[in-house]
């Protein structure tokens, strides 16, 4: 049996006038929009907003949690999971040039100094064609990608898989290294 009353019912508590409620049930219909004629599709639509505004573009597919085993090269390493599996990971972001060994060789031992035996997170953002996983390197809070183009030991790479936000700070520090002359910028100053 449903009762008429002359309050609306916004939520499950707080009448609002026009609505009904059905007996014995102590919370009346849910309504957010209550002034629309589609009250099940305005629902949806702010369903479907506050779980996008919840999850936010920049979310990481997975979070991953390991020790770093190795350090290959100046924006890759290999992780140990806690389940003793190894995987590598490519930091995302940036690329270290080849070009000069010497740079180089100074880029991977101090990403290994930044990493060696540490426990760290990955922001999982993708997997390569070749099983390697791309994505931001975070240890102590502090996004290592980032470290690297500070140190000038790296230029800001795949910028399409960047957030504007990370984007434009990883830009920033690079455009700060470059007129300081630090890492590989000292000799194009």
């Amino acid at each position: 049996m449903v009762l008429s009353s002359p309050k609306r019912w916004v939520t499950g508590s707080t009448p609002v006038e026009g609505a009904s409620q059905t007996e014995g049930s102590s919370l009346g219909p849910v309504r957010l929009f209550v002034n629309t004629p589609y009250p099940i599709l305005g629902n949806l639509l702010l369903i479907l907003f506050v779980g996008y505004a919840c999850l936010g573009a920049d979310t990481p597919a997975a979070v991953i949690d390991g020790q770093v085993a190795a350090v290959h090269d100046g924006e890759r390493i290999t992780l140990r999971l806690a389940d003793g599996r190894r995987r590598q990971i490519r930091l995302l972001g940036i690329r270290v040039s080849t070009d000069n060994r010497r740079m180089a060789g100074i880029a991977r031992r101090h990403l290994q100094t930044l990493l060696a035996g540490r426990y760290v997170s990955i922001d999982y953002r993708a997997l390569l064609p070749s099983g390697v996983i791309l994505g931001r390197v975070l240890h102590g809070g502090s996004d290592i990608a980032l470290r690297m183009i500070q140190a000038g030991l790296a230029e800001v790479a795949d910028k399409r898989r960047l957030e504007p936000a990370l984007l434009e700070r990883y830009l920033a520090s690079e455009t700060l290294a470059r007129s300081k002359g630090m890492g590989f910028w000292q000799t194009s100053r």
